[in-house]
């Protein structure tokens, strides 16, 4: 035994390293799905599949809106689901994973392979996948929780999360534009991405999954109602959480969507896509690695804060410069992603936060609601940061394989890339500011009453 107790079904027993290897290996499987759908989609259903941009930006919006009716019932569901042998999360994960990947295929193969109906199969596959992938990152959301109570092993679990998504976004990011480029068509390269991705997927979700521990045990066996929903998402961290992560990941997804577009058109060359993708990934790692010495000091709040007006900073001198200073212009991007890799490291930790909030504030076990609506949170900021460069490509008069485009299309091109994240990522450092009270010291109290409570209720008192 050790300091946080034994590894028998204690909630604050120390995770080992197998545990953690499995934990790793469990969200870099989730992570191809939408990395490639937010970097690649876009280009693939403008260029490959000849769909219209603006009829690409309204399928995105559109599923969205859907998403938003969807997920709070799919998180209702996971909460309700049975409890197995094998846990609360772990086997509907495997089951979200199976069915996501096979639809995951119809996603990308159907709209550029069908002769007819393109839009109506992205319309019929997108709205799919917002369903389907819900079955596998609901549950996946909601495992921190139960894994531990513990301070210090919820903040590893998060930051091996942090880690897991990095990877598997460096891993799905930077290689891909090449090796598309290395087939006789880019049709031919992407369907072969696509199904190295499922491959990927299906393995280490499954092998990751058969690793882990589910050990947190609710205080009561009574599960909430349908209508404490409301009351779940009345709580004022939960809608200053939600706005800032919303807006935050639709300022991301924008850059990630117009990225291709600006190496393309504006730079004139793809294939510095790729050296750029490594750059922001070393300059994020920058940011992560100082977050990881600074944040037991300062907490996740703070981090947060602190790295979000570092990625704001940066990106300001773009707004002055001259028209074809591409280059000064990515790095102050690139300067401002060290400010990001810093206030990225406490996403998951925060949910994790918030998740026992509503048990303290509400007195019932809610991973999944949570869960969810973090769920919605990068297929809303995904889809919504999709389609504004698509609408700004539309209405700036963009015509694909053009080069070079006219001035006009040019500019909504910079605006996605740089314009538009700015202003989202300053209004999302505004709710987390003021809309977001949970502070380390809260966090504390939070922890200890449930452990209180938790000792009350073995004791049946």
């Amino acid at each position: 035994m050790n300091g946080d107790g034994d590894e028998h079904g204690i909630p604050d027993a120390r995770i080992r390293l197998k545990e953690k290897i499995a934990y790793f290996l469990v969200n870099i499987g989730n992570i191809p799905i939408m990395t490639l759908i937010s970097g690649f989609l876009l280009i693939f259903y403008v260029d490959v599949a000849g769909l219209d941009p603006a009829a690409v930006g309204t399928l995105f919006i559109t599923t969205r809106v859907l998403d938003g009716l969807n997920d709070p019932i799919m998180g209702y569901i996971v909460d309700h689901l049975p409890n197995t042998r094998w846990g609360r999360f772990r086997p509907y994960i495997v089951i979200g994973t199976v069915f996501c990947s096979l639809n995951y295929l119809l996603l990308w193969l159907g709209p550029s392979m069908a002769i007819a109906n393109k839009l109506l199969i992205a319309y019929i596959s997108y709205i799919l996948i917002g369903i389907t992938f819900d079955l596998m990152d609901v549950p996946l959301n909601s495992l921190i929780p139960v894994m531990s109570t513990g301070e210090k092993e919820r903040a590893t679990l998060a930051l091996i999360k942090s880690l897991a998504y990095g990877a598997g976004g460096v891993l799905f990011t930077i290689p891909i534009i090449p090796f598309v480029l290395s087939f006789p068509t880019q049709q031919l390269g992407y369907h072969v991405v696509i199904l190295i991705a499922v491959f990927f997927v299906l393995l280490f979700s499954t092998l990751g999954t058969a690793g882990i521990k589910e050990r947190v045990k609710s205080i009561t066996k009574e599960r909430y109602k349908a209508r404490d929903l409301l009351k779940i998402l009345s709580l004022r961290p939960v809608i200053g959480l939600f706005l800032a992560s919303l807006l935050g990941s639709i300022a991301g997804a924008s850059t990630t969507a117009t990225a291709i577009f600006y190496f393309t058109y504006v730079v004139g060359d793809a294939a510095l896509f790729s050296i750029f993708a490594i750059m922001t990934v070393l300059l994020s790692a920058v940011g992560f690695l100082l977050a990881m010495v600074l944040i037991r000091k300062l907490g996740n709040k703070n981090i947060w804060l602190y790295g979000t007006i570092a990625t704001i900073l940066p990106i300001l001198p773009v707004l002055f410069l001259p028209p074809g200073e591409t280059l000064l212009a990515l790095a102050f991007l690139g300067a401002s992603r060290i400010g990001a890799g810093f206030a990225g490291i406490v996403g998951y930790a925060m949910q994790a936060d918030l998740m026992d909030y509503v048990e303290w504030k509400r007195g019932f076990r809610s991973e999944g609601a949570i869960a969810s609506i973090f769920s919605f949170i990068v297929k809303a900021g995904m889809g919504i940061g999709a389609a504004i460069p698509g609408y700004l490509l539309a209405a700036t008069g963009f015509v694909p394989n053009l080069y070079p485009q006219a001035p006009l299309a040019i500019f909504g091109i910079d605006f996605a890339f740089f314009g538009v994240p700015l202003i989202l990522t300053a209004l999302s450092l505004l709710c987390m500011l003021f809309l977001y009270p949970i502070t380390k010291a809260v966090s504390k109290q939070v922890q200890s009453d449930l452990a209180e409570r938790r000792k009350g209720a073995e004791m049946g008192v």
